[in-house]
């Protein structure tokens, strides 16, 4: 882990090890720095909003469909009726969204107004499933999603430094310090702090292979976490865009964070984590 030559790209890393810090890289130029931006990696955020939601009693379970939550009138296409909360955190809903440069529907009205090119649970697509549970969320507690966030979760992390604005869902930036503590989160099954925001059930579910997965990671996915299949070891990991990763290995009790720059996909970042296993 000391040679990083190749590795000039990297902003952050930070391995954990039973709740202590055994390696921590910063580069010289983000010295000081508070905010990283972490893309996709606000989906694993989602999740736990989910499990929360479960643990509260606001949502029944993952396999309740999406429209028993949803204010809505008479839907002609019968997989509305289909659609599970399960299928939006897997992306497996089968709907069809805009193209990468066409803006998302603003609502869930205008979710409902896309067509399914596939059945619900049945094939994984990199889309914008989740943005389904943003609505769903925001329902069922009355609050928008950035306020929702900061009282269900970062309340109850002793690292709260993070900037999220619900206009630019994808931009969310936060500590190194906060993303190791979702890990630690997921390390203990749904506890932090001394406080439970989660079951144990809730967290066996979201490691679960619900897909064999796709592009970008090409491994299987679960409730908004990748499964990791290519070390001896069990893990599961968050992404984002640029090799922005949060990996947890529960037998080593060990988080990895990495944060990179996002001028280009970093695939390699991947090797990191393998590196950290021999610490």
């Amino acid at each position: 882990m000391r040679n990083l030559d190749n590795f000039g790209h990297l902003k952050n890393i930070c391995v954990i090890k039973n709740e202590q810090v055994i390696f921590e890289y910063i580069r010289e130029n983000e010295e000081g720095t508070l905010l990283f931006p972490i893309g996709c990696i606000f989906k694993s955020f989602l999740s736990v909003l989910v499990g929360i939601a479960i643990y509260e009693g606001r949502i029944g379970s993952i396999d309740d469909c999406e429209i028993d939550y949803i204010s809505h009138e008479i839907i002609a296409d019968r997989n509305w009726y289909r659609l599970k909360i399960k299928h939006a955190l897997s992306k497996t809903t089968g709907i069809t969204w805009p193209g990468p440069q066409e803006p998302l529907p603003i609502n869930m009205r205008e979710v409902m107004e896309l067509k399914f090119e596939s059945e619900p649970g049945v094939s994984f697509q990199y889309k914008p499933d989740p943005q389904i549970i943003v609505y769903l969320l925001e329902e069922i507690y009355g609050l928008g999603i950035t306020e929702l966030f900061h009282a269900k979760v970062i309340s109850n992390f002793v690292n709260k430094d993070y900037k999220w604005d619900k206009d630019d869902i994808q931009g969310m930036e936060v500590s190194p310090f906060m993303l190791n503590e979702l890990g630690q989160l997921m390390l203990n099954k749904g506890e932090i702090n001394g406080k439970r925001l989660f079951s144990e059930e809730y967290y066996n579910q979201s490691i679960c292979e619900y897909s064999c997965g796709g592009i970008p990671e090409c491994t299987p996915y679960g409730l908004g976490w990748w499964i990791g299949k290519d070390l001896e070891i069990p893990y599961f990991f968050a992404s984002g865009f640029g090799g922005q990763y949060l990996t947890i290995i529960p037998r080593e009790k060990m988080t990895i964070s990495i944060l990179s720059d996002m001028d280009r996909p970093h695939p390699e970042n991947k090797s990191i984590i393998e590196k950290a296993l021999q610490l």
